[in-house]
């Protein structure tokens, strides 16, 4: 397969194949329509495009706002992406926004690891960033105008943060993947990658290990102000090497109580074939506020529950080279032709060559079914 790139980088469609899965005893079931790949060494303005992990429609426009996890330059990209019949047509890269702070030096002491993007109003975007634990630099979310100019940053809880007098702290790489502005669009929902330290172990592949909190920040005051903890999975395959992980990744507000939440597993030794993706419909119904609990260990409280709405083992023959990748983004993209809610996901290929990962972008449709 092969891309071509025109002057203002183009890329044609690569993968036109089609699967369904169905749910049992669910308001909603998700098609899948089509892939998407983006040649790796691609060049635009003199970055390399990768580290994909977080994308954004904007309806306004029809532009995309995809982000890049370069720590050492972060940025991201304004996107056209075309679709007919249910199908991609094209990717233009058209603009790179790179993410700066030269007023509060925010960023002296701040690593942007980007993980997620989302609209906050018409001139400013909102971002969640995992920082670097191990470097000791803090996690954060934080707002910028839309030509990438740092505004302020939200107030996080302490046991988020890695330099605070709580005894609980986040893991490294397991900190904010998940990011969404809520349907009431009074806040924004945050989500964990990893449980937090003393909340528990991570999973494995005999044990699901403890809950991520997902955490809501007002925005009026950019504190938190609920928070309600999501089951994770074991890990769906044994690393054959050292590494293994699973966590949320990325999500979206459905109704005030249902989410979606993508689970993104991941285990060392299986090649291009370690991923496992996944996506769940969650009702975060009578949840506990745990908001305030330092540590959810021992605690009593109720989780948000799950229903597993789509598994991309059931479509990894459709794709390219079998590879379902580091899924790690996920978007309302925009009403397909029969009216339904398409969804556009992407894939952070961690800046390696294509025989290891790839830039992929997957396309969704989210039907609504008789209750």
């Amino acid at each position: 397969m092969k891309n071509n790139i025109l002057i203002s980088i183009i890329f044609l469609c690569i993968s036109c194949k089609s699967s369904s899965q169905n749910i049992h005893k669910d308001s909603f079931k998700i098609q899948y329509l089509d892939e998407f790949v983006i040649y790796n060494d691609s060049i635009f303005k003199d970055t390399k495009i990768g580290g994909l992990s977080g994308i954004e429609y904007n309806t306004q426009n029809d532009t995309y706002y995809i982000i890049s996890d370069d720590a050492k330059m972060p940025r991201f990209y304004t996107a056209s992406i075309s679709i007919e019949k249910h199908k991609f047509t094209s990717v233009t890269i058209d603009q790179l926004t790179s993410i700066k702070d030269k007023k509060n030096k925010f960023f002296d002491t701040n690593i942007a690891d980007l993980e997620a993007i989302r609209i906050l109003n018409t001139d400013q975007l909102i971002f969640a960033s995992e920082g670097s634990i191990k470097h000791n630099y803090e996690p954060a979310i934080f707002t910028t105008d839309k030509r990438g100019n740092f505004i302020n940053n939200f107030k996080l809880p302490p046991y988020f943060l890695i330099n605070s007098d709580s005894n609980n702290k986040p893991r490294h790489n397991g900190i904010f993947e998940g990011l969404v502005n809520d349907i009431s669009n009074k806040g924004y929902w945050a989500a964990m990658e990893l449980p937090l330290e003393l909340d528990g172990e991570e999973p494995t592949v005999y044990n699901s290990g403890a809950p991520v909190r997902i955490t809501h920040f007002d925005i009026n005051t950019n504190q938190a102000d609920f928070q309600f903890t999501y089951p994770l999975d074991k890990l769906a395959k044994d690393p054959k090497e050292k590494f293994g992980v699973n966590g949320v990744t990325a999500m979206l507000q459905l109704t005030k109580n249902q989410f979606l939440i993508v689970e993104r597993g991941y285990a060392a030794g299986y090649g291009t074939q370690g991923n496992t993706v996944r996506i769940y419909l969650t009702n975060a119904q009578d949840v506990t506020n745990t908001l305030d609990f330092e540590s959810i260990k021992d605690k009593k409280y109720q989780s948000a529950t799950k229903q597993l709405l789509f598994d991309f083992e059931s479509i990894r023959n459709q794709l390219t080279d079998q590879i379902v990748d580091n899924i790690e983004g996920i978007t309302f993209g925009p009403i397909l032709a029969n009216g339904n809610q398409s969804l556009i996901l992407v894939a952070d290929n961690n800046f390696n060559p294509a025989t290891v990962q790839i830039n992929q972008l997957i396309l969704l449709e989210l039907i609504k079914t008789k209750q």
